[in-house]
């Protein structure tokens, strides 16, 4: 669903800076369209057309993605760290030019992002080590994987 209604006038700034996602379950959710498109379904998707900095995922589970976190933005920063990904998926999708810091995250596997049956990376600018050796989330055993 859409909103096509008009903004109020002026429109307030949208500030995609420190931001927080921190503690949820994420599963099973559509691919996103349009201007915040990813290559399929998406846990979290952080888009913007202007630098964001000071924005942090962590303490998530994430399941039944394709892309359990993507990031465009032309400049600045996420940090996602004690993030447990879902082994069968790409963990980290740096779509634009900013950076992540993924560190210390579990990849669904102890040899890291990219290896055996670990999540992986895609794009540039994704610093992923040291990893977690072990989910950060014990309870996570609670859902199916």
């Amino acid at each position: 669903m859409h909103n096509h209604a008009a903004a109020p006038s002026p429109a307030p700034p949208v500030n995609m800076n420190d931001n927080v996602i921190i503690g949820n379950f994420i599963s099973g959710n559509g691919e996103d369209t349009l201007d915040a498109a990813t290559s399929g379904p998406t846990g979290i998707n952080i888009f913007s057309v202007a630098p964001i900095t000071g924005t942090v995922i962590s303490q998530n589970v994430i399941e039944r993605e394709s892309i359990d976190i993507a990031f465009n933005a032309p400049m600045g920063q996420v940090n996602a760290h004690f993030n447990d990904f879902d082994p069968r998926t790409v963990g980290v999708d740096n779509i634009g030019t900013g950076t992540v810091s993924a560190t210390e995250n579990w990849w669904g596997c102890v040899l890291g992002p990219g290896t055996g049956k670990c999540a992986s990376t895609t794009g540039k600018g994704i610093k992923v080590s040291p990893w977690l050796l072990s989910p950060f989330n014990d309870d996570r055993k609670d859902h199916d994987r």
